[in-house]
């Protein structure tokens, strides 16, 4: 575990046959300190960086919502254009048959 030889005789008994107890704790403490003090700014940095992320997200999900507006429009007109060229060939159609008959008559008579 990272925590092991913090606390404990062993970790105090290997300190003291080297030296003086309290100076071996001490460098220790500064050593964890000025560790925890990496692990900070490395943390103050991750943050901005997810906080930056968050707002792009933001961002993107936002143009992707309006993009999917458009889409839907972009085909409902795609739609009335195609029902009203349907209706305008429908109308060719009918008149392009009246004109025929029109013609048959007149040739007939």
């Amino acid at each position: 575990m990272w925590f092991e030889g913090i606390s404990g005789q062993a970790g105090v008994s290997r300190i003291a046959k080297g030296g003086n107890v309290t100076e071996g704790l001490t460098d220790r403490l500064v050593s964890a300190e000025r560790e925890a003090g990496f692990h900070e700014r490395d943390m103050s940095s991750f943050e901005r960086e997810r906080i930056d992320l968050e707002h792009r997200v933001n961002r993107m999900e936002a143009e992707l919502d309006s993009l999917r507006k458009r889409r839907l429009e972009a085909y409902a007109r795609w739609w009335n254009a195609r029902d009203d060229r349907d209706r305008a060939r429908h109308v060719c159609r009918k008149l392009r048959r009246r004109i025929d008959k029109a013609r048959r008559r007149s040739n007939d008579a």
